[in-house]
């Protein structure tokens, strides 16, 4: 059949228009977009993380977590989530000094004053079958924690954004993926 544009068998027409439409379809795919969940677990604190896809169909991302107290700020890159990644809990340490814990992946903590993630204490985030301590918000699994929310994925939000805070008052604590 011959092209009705140039009137060949072979149309060079029809070749730039697929490689045209490939090249779309592709840099689409190849368009990281970042989003936010912000949690607020005090006055003048906010602990912002972003997720960034990956290239694929699927919920890959690029991590990264920043706190800002004040005018200070600190930002670090986590591990890439390629699927195991089931959200990332907030915590803070009866010494006042903040955790997030990954499940899997484990924990850091991060401090206000100085702002900081070099935290020199020793905090454990293996769980515990008798954490449960008579303080209010207490962690049911690690103990010295209290639980003040969690970031998760929400791959089905009405909004469209796939990561979200919850705080401790919307919904309870759920249980993490032990340390890998």
């Amino acid at each position: 059949m011959r092209c009705v544009v140039c009137g060949r068998n072979s149309c060079p027409v029809k070749k730039w228009i697929a490689l045209l439409g490939g090249t779309v379809i592709v840099a689409t795919g190849c368009n990281p977009r970042s989003y936010d969940a912000t949690a607020v677990p005090q006055e003048g604190l906010r602990v912002t993380y972003t997720v960034t896809s990956m290239f694929g169909f699927h919920s890959d991302w690029t991590r990264a977590i920043s706190v800002k107290y004040g005018a200070k700020e600190i930002q670090q890159d986590l591990f890439e989530d390629t699927g195991w990644w089931r959200g990332s809990h907030l915590y803070r340490h009866k010494s006042g000094i903040y955790v997030i814990h990954e499940g899997q992946n484990g924990c850091f903590g991060f401090t206000v004053e100085p702002l900081s993630f070099d935290v020199r204490a020793s905090i454990s985030c293996e769980k515990s079958m008798t954490a449960r301590q008579e303080i209010s918000g207490a962690s049911q699994y690690y103990t010295d924690l209290i639980y003040l929310g969690a970031f998760s994925e929400t791959p089905n939000a009405p909004d469209g954004v796939p990561i979200s805070f919850v705080s401790a008052d919307e919904r309870p604590e759920a249980e993490l993926p032990d340390i890998l």
